[in-house]
């Protein structure tokens, strides 16, 4: 009876250590992900594809998703509060879950191979812990109607950028740069992940009277190959009053001349 007492004992510890190691190993892995927000939904003019944009919550990184027009009408209704007459998809998902007295824990975007990001849907219902396959941008759309939080994986969110807010070209040009990443390069440029991708135009600005579109790929300015923004902001600060680029818009490129008026 004594070792039987022992046994128990010891097998009790046993299993609240590996429960309490399993806690800490699962907290571990959370605190290394980072925690986004969905930034807005884009249309690529390229291919009127549209693009889910995420921004970290610390650090300001933003991810760009392409995704399809019925999951971007998904996610921006519910951005807007708009009520649908009759429950969509995710609506039901929705009420499903809720019925069942099922909770959305928090959704990851977990990788990305050949410009496909993948996530899952970690979920619990009672006692079970659930990880459901999930595309993201069905992810982010149920996980904007339960109010749970979306993460993403280190490693997926080195194929995002940083918005600097010192530069002085989008304010003065009206366009938004960022690097060209290989993932980025699968649908812009033909695959060759060289140059900026234009992320945005402002309506009016010269970059938009320029004829310069959300999607286009400057690959040279002031006739110099440009890599990076920092390298693009040094042209444009050389000679703010006008800088020529040259800009690739699928197979071949084109030359623009943006021309700023001075400041009255």
């Amino acid at each position: 009876m004594r070792f039987k007492r022992v046994f128990s004992g010891f097998l009790f510890v046993l299993v609240a250590f590996i429960a309490h190691a399993h806690s800490v190993n699962a907290e571990a892995a959370l605190s290394a992900l980072r925690r986004v927000e969905v930034k807005d939904i884009l249309v690529d003019q390229r291919n009127d594809q549209p693009v889910l944009l995420l921004q970290e919550k610390k650090g300001g990184k933003l991810l760009p998703i392409w995704i399809g027009p019925a999951e971007a009408r998904a996610i921006f209704m519910e951005l807007e509060k708009a009520v649908p007459h009759r429950p969509m998809t995710h609506d039901l998902m929705r009420n499903l879950l809720k019925t069942l007295q099922a909770e959305v824990l928090r959704v990851v975007i977990t990788e990305v191979k050949g410009g496909t990001y993948f996530a899952f849907i970690d979920m619990k219902a009672g006692d079970r812990r659930i990880s459901i396959d999930s595309r993201p941008s069905d992810a982010v759309a149920l996980a904007l109607r339960m109010k749970s939080p979306i993460y993403v994986k280190p490693v997926v969110m080195e194929h995002g950028f940083h918005m600097k807010r010192d530069y002085k070209h989008p304010e003065k040009l009206g366009l938004v740069l960022q690097k060209l990443t290989p993932a980025l390069a699968r649908f812009f440029g033909g695959g060759e992940a060289s140059g900026l991708l234009v992320s945005s135009v402002r309506e009016g600005a010269p970059a938009a009277r320029a004829g310069i579109r959300r999607g286009d790929i400057i690959f040279e300015a002031g006739g110099k190959k440009i890599e990076t923004v920092d390298f693009f902001e040094k042209i444009f600060l050389e000679n703010p009053l006008e800088i020529e680029v040259s800009i690739r818009r699928g197979p071949g490129g084109k030359k623009w001349r943006l021309k700023l008026e001075e400041e009255k």
